[in-house]
């Protein structure tokens, strides 16, 4: 959790110089700060073009130049605090090998998920820290699966998939030339809501507002605003990447990969909506911001229908169904780090009259409905095991037959019973309904040795 937390900080720890403060800085400033530079500019040229004395010039071009060095500056800071979250998160989510990395990856997103629960009070963290890092860690699975598809018609990045190096981080042209871009491309968009008229349009009666629901014009409106606030911050937040050394082989060779560079994160960030990558963009954004908090109407118990929310929003056309259909194939229909509950199996096969505790641990489930798990509790008391399974609809209690079949085998009083051992003082919302349909794990997750459920285990069938 110490490099996650780290990695997070890249991107929201104010007063540290972390991107969303650079950013939020240039979008506060930039208007001004160009008016500034501009003005100073035109006293330094009127100076000279009305021959005015030596000195006077000289502190003109001094202003001038010491406004065009502060700026620059600016930038610099903004480029090196992008590319360090960009190149920190890739770190941290790709393997040496294709199993590595899905590994590393669920690990990353079942952290976020977990961790976020004890993070509603910091909207900004989640906002700015949370969701972008989450978004792009899962864009990146689904770019690797619908490569291997085949899904994308752009023969380069077939190839550089194809040629991919991951034990060779530095000389992967699929790492370096796909991507980083791609996910510095995301955090730009993301980021992009910090356009002041972006931010405007979520103020309620002069306060902002992140339960503010906006109308479909207002929604339209403000996606085109955080795209031009994405294309300026780009242009002028980050812009030019100066050489510093003597070499002119080497500074071409500079400009021309960063000039390719800026042209490819242009390319990305001002993509159709309706295009193949722009429905890669969308449907992660769009599933990142429904299963972590951040909106008054968040439940924990009903984030599992996000799959019936993003397939109705297919049948609107607001997405790529193939799209969505792959997200369901590679998460399932409950987030990594979701609480289940489920009947145990003895070793004959037969259910229980119990139940025990389990965390999605797994990307690629048998089935949507048939979560990969790490079982947490023996005779109900949580303890991380070495044991995972792959979790049948039939016991699993966020189905309401498990439940019916759990009700109709155990007395009520039993029932009653094992809430009190679990809850010690039988929580009213968990007594009324008797069975507890899911939980929520941050509490367990909170100690160090129960952090570790990414770890090899033994495969058992529930």
């Amino acid at each position: 959790m110490r490099n996650l937390e780290q990695s997070l900080t890249l991107l929201y720890n104010p007063g540290h110089g972390c991107f969303y403060s650079l950013v939020k800085r240039f979008f506060t400033h930039n208007q001004v700060q160009q008016l500034e530079l501009s003005g100073a500019e035109q006293r330094w040229q009127q100076a000279v073009q009305q021959k005015e004395a030596t000195e006077i010039i000289q502190q003109c071009r001094k202003r001038y130049t010491d406004l065009q060095f502060e700026y620059e500056k600016q930038r610099l800071q903004c480029w090196s605090a992008l590319m360090a979250a960009a190149e920190n998160l890739l770190q941290q989510s790709e393997g040496q090998t294709g199993p590595e990395t899905l590994n590393l990856s669920a690990r990353l997103l079942g952290s976020l998920f977990i961790t976020a629960n004890g993070k509603k009070n910091k909207p900004l963290l989640l906002e700015f820290a949370y969701k972008p890092f989450y978004r792009a860690v899962l864009l990146l699975r689904l770019l690797d699966h619908l490569l291997a598809e085949k899904f994308f018609t752009e023969p380069q990045w077939q190839e550089w998939y194809q040629l991919r190096t991951p034990d060779a981080p530095d000389q992967c042209p699929y790492r370096q030339q796909l991507q980083l871009p791609l996910v510095m491309a995301c955090l730009l968009e993301h980021f992009g809501k910090l356009d002041s008229q972006a931010q405007n349009l979520l103020t309620d009666n002069g306060q902002q507002s992140a339960d503010r629901v906006l109308n479909s014009e207002e929604r339209a409106q403000f996606l085109t605003l955080c795209r031009l606030g994405s294309t300026t911050l780009l242009a002028q937040g980050l812009g030019d990447l100066p050489y510093r050394g003597s070499k002119r082989e080497e500074r071409e060779q500079h400009q021309q990969r960063h000039q390719q560079l800026l042209h490819k994160l242009q390319l990305f960030i001002s993509t159709r909506p309706d295009s193949a990558l722009g429905s890669l963009f969308k449907v992660s954004q769009a599933y990142s911001a429904i299963v972590l908090p951040g909106r008054g109407r968040y439940k924990y118990d009903t984030l599992p229908k996000a799959a019936l929310l993003m397939r109705d929003a297919v049948q609107r056309g607001e997405y790529s169904g193939l799209i969505v259909d792959r997200l369901f194939r590679l998460v399932g229909i409950f987030p990594q780090g979701f609480g289940l509950v489920f009947i145990p199996l003895n070793d004959d096969g037969k259910p229980q009259p119990r139940y025990e505790f389990a965390i999605v641990n797994s990307f690629y489930p048998e089935k949507p409905d048939r979560p990969l798990c790490r079982i947490v509790s023996r005779s109900q008391e949580l303890k991380n095991t070495t044991f995972n399974m792959s979790l049948s609809p039939e016991y699993n209690l966020y189905f309401k037959p498990a439940r019916d079949r759990l009700k109709s085998n155990v007395p009520e009083q039993k029932l009653k019973e094992l809430l009190q051992l679990l809850y010690k003082d039988a929580e009213a919302q968990y007594l009324r309904h008797l069975l507890p349909q899911c939980w929520e794990p941050d509490n367990f997750f909170s100690l160090g040795a129960n952090q570790n459920l990414w770890n090899n285990a033994h495969l058992r069938l529930n």
